[in-house]
């Protein structure tokens, strides 16, 4: 399985870890796994984000594994159909979710160095509210970066029919 993270804004979004050097380019190399109409399966940890009632699910198993992060338009990340007080009662939970697939378009996440103490914030754009999180939440190592340049992703808005706790505590590590 492969490791993924989840922002989330009044909504939630989930995205795939390890963007820092990917090429925003490439193709979507697992063909009709993750288009519109798709199932996928999620799982993660739910953290809160910057701004209020936003969340982020970090450490995210994804079904059906890819066999790459990549989607139409870069690293793939889920835009996810809850509300900020769907989320709220998980904080610090780990959740599994399972939805399917509305929309997949092009989006971006911008790199706000400086921002707070480590330096590293990033802001995944979504539809209508942006998720501001920690570099490290949203899976994106600045450092390894060549440049500070907006970093292209495709975004799946996912429409969930079932959540459930997992467990009521996070993993410490994966």
């Amino acid at each position: 399985m492969k490791s993924f993270r989840i922002a989330a804004g009044l909504t939630l979004a989930v995205g795939l870890a390890t963007v820092g050097s990917l090429s925003a380019a490439q193709e979507n190399v697992d063909g009709k796994k993750y288009d519109k109409g798709a199932t996928v399966t999620l799982q993660g940890c739910v953290t809160a984000g910057e701004k209020k009632d936003t969340y982020v699910l970090g450490n995210v198993q994804e079904w059906p594994v890819g066999n790459s992060t990549m989607g139409k338009h870069g690293p793939r990340y889920y835009w996810i159909d809850k509300k900020g007080d769907d989320m709220k009662g998980h904080l610090g939970h780990t959740i599994q979710l399972t939805g399917k697939i509305t929309d997949v378009e092009k989006s971006e996440i911008e790199l706000k160095v400086g921002e707070k103490a480590d330096g590293q914030i990033v802001e995944i754009e979504g539809p209508g509210t942006n998720v501001v999180t920690s570099a490290a939440n949203a899976g994106v190592n600045i450092a390894a970066r060549p440049n500070l340049d907006d970093i292209k992703i495709t975004l799946l808005k996912v429409k969930v029919e079932e959540l459930k706790m997992i467990s009521s505590s996070c993993p410490t590590t994966r």
